[in-house]
């Protein structure tokens, strides 16, 4: 899934038909929105050996942890931003649930689901650690997040992603029983510039580095 990291106060003219540069530091993407009204009519996944899905209440550090071995190479920047009190706020906040998919006894997948929104779900953030992609648990993970979102009285389910995001989400969300609704442009700070995440992380994204900045080649 796209992560959001904007400033609403910074308008950039954007063209509608052609090519718009960007400030340097600054990543756009395209975002898909998708959404469902009701679970799809189909089984289940089941548990395959050896996972388990527990409500995931760790410290916050815990927490980040998992969050980058997920979504590091997604720039996945969300829940890193917040400071122990505010991460703890939103973890403990009851319009926001929060699972890990256990492998083995470890934590290997990460769901949030928010319901904060008018009688609506959110698929904040879905994703797995690299070894646990490939062997049925994303198709568990959320076949237990469509039935956990439409437990309680809500008219959408709702989940967007970008192409920062795995090359393979989009058609996944869409076998899941997801139909795409909306298109958005995301423009956000490049999360590699301030160290964040490293410089490495996300190879399909380009990194350029600021003006005058070491490794800066434009000039050359």
């Amino acid at each position: 899934m796209s992560d959001e990291h904007s400033h609403p106060d910074a308008i950039l003219p954007c063209r509608l038909d052609g090519y718009t540069d960007l400030p340097p530091g600054k990543l756009a993407t395209l975002v898909t929105y998708l959404a469902m009204t009701a679970p799809p009519d189909r089984m289940p996944a089941e548990a395959p050996a050896g996972i388990a899905i527990h409500p995931y209440t760790p410290a916050p550090d815990a927490y980040r942890a998992l969050f980058r071995a997920i979504g590091e190479n997604w720039l996945w920047v969300g829940r890193l931003r917040l400071d122990d009190a505010a991460l703890d706020a939103l973890l403990a906040d009851p319009g926001f649930e929060r699972f890990a998919l256990f492998a083995d006894g470890r934590p290997a997948g990460l769901l949030e689901l928010d319901f904060r929104g008018d009688d609506t779900c959110e698929l904040a953030y879905f994703g797995l650690v690299p070894d646990a992609v490939g062997k049925g648990n994303g198709r568990f993970l959320m076949d237990f997040a469509i039935l956990r979102a439409f437990a309680r009285p809500i008219s959408r389910f709702f989940v967007h992603t970008c192409h920062f995001d795995h090359p393979g989400a989009l058609a996944f969300y869409r076998r899941c029983g997801f139909t795409p609704y909306k298109l958005a442009i995301e423009i956000m700070d490049d999360p590699r510039h301030d160290g964040l995440l490293p410089q490495g992380a996300a190879a399909h994204v380009p990194f350029i580095p600021l003006p005058g900045s070491v490794g800066d080649h434009g000039d050359q």
